[in-house]
């Protein structure tokens, strides 16, 4: 259990058994969102075993990510696509991560789950999962402007069509509000969070200096830091931008692409460049997107050879304790 247990995950699991803190290097542990250590801590009935309880919400979360993601995809597609989109998120190159004690398939099964409730126009599950979205990464905010779109969509962006459903989709916000109302709580400062990202990981709002900065690890003589924080920064950058303009092209759902664009930009938002491959995991339309654009057999066959060879070398370096993202 320890190989998939590593990096940020001992920061969760400190969560789950002590809370927030104020004291010591734990007190950095005010960026890691609250849901998942929460849930964690639920399921958790002796500490000893806590890594199981970890791994165990994520392996159930996959479950749940991957039936909704094929459900989503049906609701416009065939079988054949529905079942290529979760073949092809499931094999893709950081999807170690999806079984790992980390907050991706918690992340993906509640934002994919929003989205097929939305696109059904029950409005107030759809808010309710955006909440636990925005209680689980940052990113979840971005639900907000997504189903808003896909609120007007449905609406055929007639304004005057609104009625008080749309109330429901600002529920993301308040799950944002409550993880500032904890960092009020534990340090006396909404905002606490965002001084220990600039400082302890030197995340600042600088896009153009994570990619300057992903490009200066191309020639090091490392071979694992060149290529963990260099090559695979940069090529799943672009990489993700190109999956936005494909998805466009494709002719997906406004909301999808929306948040497509609005998860690409997140990633790479940052002065430091890190972890893109692992954010863009969670692009989740990218893989219906492939699928519509896989319908010959040989294109299957090199996506799947492609991404099945880079998961199998990136879980290598994940679970041998290498920084895989």
């Amino acid at each position: 259990m320890g190989q998939f247990s590593k990096w940020d995950s001992p920061h969760y699991m400190f969560i789950a058994q002590n809370g927030y803190v104020n004291e010591g290097d734990p007190a950095n542990f005010i960026v890691f969102f609250p849901l998942y250590p929460l849930l964690v801590r639920l399921i958790t009935f002796d500490f000893a075993y806590i890594n199981l309880s970890g791994l165990i919400i994520s392996n159930v979360c996959s479950i749940l990510f991957v039936i909704y993601l094929f459900k989503l995809a049906k609701l416009d597609y065939s079988d054949s696509v529905a079942k290529k989109a979760v073949l092809y998120l499931s094999v893709f190159p950081t999807a170690y991560f999806l079984s790992a004690a980390y907050t991706e398939s918690l992340f993906l099964a509640v934002v994919i789950a929003s989205l097929y409730y939305a696109r059904n126009a029950k409005w107030p599950l759809a808010g309710f999962l955006g909440l636990l979205a925005s209680l689980t990464r940052i990113a979840g905010l971005l639900l907000l402007p997504v189903l808003v779109v896909e609120y007007f969509h449905q609406k055929e962006w007639k304004i005057k069509a609104a009625n008080l459903k749309l109330l429901w989709i600002s529920l993301p916000a308040f799950g944002f509000l409550a993880y500032l109302i904890i960092n009020y709580q534990v340090t006396g400062n909404f905002f606490t969070f965002m001084e220990i990202e600039r400082v302890h990981w030197y995340q600042t709002l600088d896009p153009l200096g994570g990619f300057a900065g992903a490009v200066g690890w191309l020639g090091s003589n490392d071979f694992s830091k060149s290529l963990t924080l260099g090559y695979a920064q940069v090529i799943f950058a672009v990489f993700g931008l190109f999956m936005v303009l494909a998805g466009y092209m494709a002719k997906l759902r406004p909301s999808y692409v929306a948040y497509l664009l609005l998860t690409w930009m997140l990633s790479v938002s940052t002065g430091f460049w890190i972890s893109v491959p692992r954010y863009v995991l969670t692009m989740f339309p990218i893989f219906m997107t492939l699928a519509l654009f896989s319908q010959k057999r040989i294109v299957t066959i090199a996506i799947m050879a492609v991404s099945s060879a880079a998961l199998c070398f990136f879980t290598w370096l994940f679970a041998t304790g290498a920084w895989a993202f």
